[in-house]
């Protein structure tokens, strides 16, 4: 298992920078290392320096040395109770040397491009055979041309395709053809009549192929490494792919570098998993993580009924974002605010949190997880009958710049007396199912909605 990752002098990090990666421990998602920030944070350049470990006879051109660190490259991996250096021989210069006591780790990096040339020759290579022989990739955005050699192995095992149809939410056959002038390529059937080759392909259906490549036949003693997997996937198949590297990630190491809050998974940071913001700082890239309170935190949002959205993907979006953000208690603070600025003719450019804390009780443990992923400018809004909160957040918050306030009224709008008459429900108050209502009639019930759901995949 790999422990850690550190980078210096490669493209924005010029100080060193260290990335600790989640270690599987059986439950889902404990596996599982997801890179988040906003673009040109460094989280690509992160991902890279995976597959620099991984390939051999690497070089470092000088326009990916920092000045700032010298001119020179060093990353360090810690593995298997052993460390590994990957370093530049001199300053300046391009060579670089390699130094561990054991076999390099085996590393499968899928780059955000993913793309190979429609037409190709015969060769088939097996997962190791691959893992081992790297493509040494000096631009993003080049063409992955040996993965076509995976092709002719994933084409002949029928769990590829058990996985790609699963997360395609549909079967889509697939062989390799081959044309008159002897190049092979790809081949889709689309209906009876209708076949697509690989040039025809969309960019969401070829990257699949890649993904699903690098997940189906995973080692307990690989690490999968892929940067932006939401590229061109509709946002279900985002979930259910999400879903897979879940279970994957029960024995697996995966890294994951994205931009969609589909690809966030607390219930996987719950479990152990990573959650780390790169982002740039003082014109140099950073890496900050969540720790075991924020876990914590996590958990406890997912048992909140009442507020089943305060980490939802409106809120999760802003794992992405630059800083400003600011903290309400609740969604209607999120609506109605808008609404009063607009009335006082004043611009409605606010960055609020999510759909709010969930609670004044809550701001602070969102304000944590913000700090812990290296957010510098964060505020907060607290109603007027909450003074104490108020001043709470400010003792423990205003010495890293956050910022505070309080409204000149209890709540943000009138509310009336509310009385309920109390009401019985399928559950008790441990949220367990009453034993009155375990009847076949309202299992069938449940079976009919599951049938009916089908067709939404």
């Amino acid at each position: 298992m790999i422990y850690e990752l550190s980078c210096c002098g490669y493209r924005g990090f010029a100080t060193k920078q260290s990335l600790k990666l989640a270690i599987p421990n059986g439950k889902r998602g404990s596996g599982l290392t997801v890179l988040v920030g906003p673009n040109g944070g460094g989280k690509s350049t992160l991902v890279e320096c995976f597959s620099k470990i991984a390939t051999k006879n690497v070089s470092f051109t000088e326009g990916k040395r920092n000045k700032l660190a010298g001119d020179k490259v060093s990353i360090n991996i810690t593995y298997d109770g052993k460390t590994g250096l990957l370093e530049s021989v001199h300053e300046g210069g391009s060579e670089t040397t390699w130094e561990c006591d054991i076999e390099r780790p085996k590393i499968y990096h899928l780059p955000s491009r993913r793309v190979f040339n429609p037409y190709f020759g015969k060769s088939s290579w097996k997962r190791e055979q691959f893992i081992k022989n790297p493509e040494n990739i000096q631009f993003r955005g080049s063409q992955l041309n040996s993965f076509t050699y995976r092709l002719f192995d994933a084409n002949k095992n029928p769990n590829f395709n058990k996985l790609f149809w699963k997360i395609l939410g549909k079967e889509l056959p697939w062989t390799i053809d081959q044309d008159d002038t002897g190049q092979y390529y790809v081949k889709v059937k689309k209906s009876d009549t209708i076949y697509h080759n690989s040039d025809g392909l969309g960019e969401g259906i070829v990257s699949l192929l890649f993904i699903v490549d690098a997940l189906f036949e995973a080692e307990p003693d690989e690490l999968i490494v892929i940067d932006e997997p939401e590229l061109s996937l509709h946002p279900q198949l985002q979930i259910r792919l999400l879903n897979e590297i879940l279970e994957k990630t029960k024995d697996v190491q995966v890294v994951i570098s994205t931009h969609s809050a589909n690809i966030v998974s607390i219930e996987a940071a719950i479990n152990g998993g990573e959650i780390a913001r790169v982002f740039e700082n003082d014109k140099e890239s950073v890496i900050a993580s969540i720790d075991d309170t924020c876990r914590e935190y996590f958990k406890s949002y997912t048992n909140n009924i009442y507020n089943p959205h305060i980490l939802g993907n409106d809120a999760r979006s802003c794992f992405f974002a630059e800083d400003g953000f600011i903290i309400t208690e609740g969604q209607e603070d999120v609506l109605l605010i808008p609404k009063i600025m607009d009335q006082l003719g004043l611009p409605n450019s606010i960055a609020l949190f999510g759909f709010g804390a969930g609670g004044a009780s809550n701001i602070s443990q969102i304000a944590h997880i913000l700090h812990c992923l290296g957010f510098s400018y964060i505020g907060a809004l607290f109603d007027g009958d909450k003074k104490e909160e108020f001043d709470k957040f400010n003792l423990d918050f205003a010495k890293f710049g956050y910022k505070a306030w309080i409204i000149p009224a209890d709540d943000i709008r009138d509310k009336p007396e509310i009385h309920r008459e109390k009401k019985l429900g399928l559950l008790d108050n441990n949220n367990k199912l009453k034993p009155q209502y375990n009847t076949d009639e309202f299992k069938e019930m449940l079976h009919e909605m599951i049938a009916f759901s089908l067709h939404h995949k």
